[in-house]
C-alpha cells in the first residue's frame, strides 16, 4: 500500500501555494480540516498527509 497519493500530493501543494506561510504541521491540519475527516480515521489520514507533505516538499527540491 502506498501513502503517496498523487491526489493528496496536489491537494497539499495547492494549500502550500495559496497559504505559503503555513509550515508543515499547519497545512496537514488545515488539509485534515478541509477534508472533513472523521475522528476515527485522524491518525491515518494525518500519516498520509505527511507523506503527501513529504512528497510535495521532495519533488520542489529536484
Amino acid at each position: 500500500m502506498s501513502y503517496r497519493r498523487p491526489e493528496l500530493v496536489e491537494f497539499v501543494e495547492r494549500i502550500a501555494r495559496r497559504e505559503p506561510d503555513l509550515d508543515d504541521e499547519q497545512i496537514i491540519e488545515l488539509a485534515r480540516r478541509l477534508l472533513g475527516c472523521p475522528e476515527d480515521e485522524a491518525l491515518l489520514v494525518g500519516a498520509r498527509l505527511r507523506f503527501a507533505v513529504e512528497a510535495y516538499r521532495e519533488g520542489r527540491a529536484q
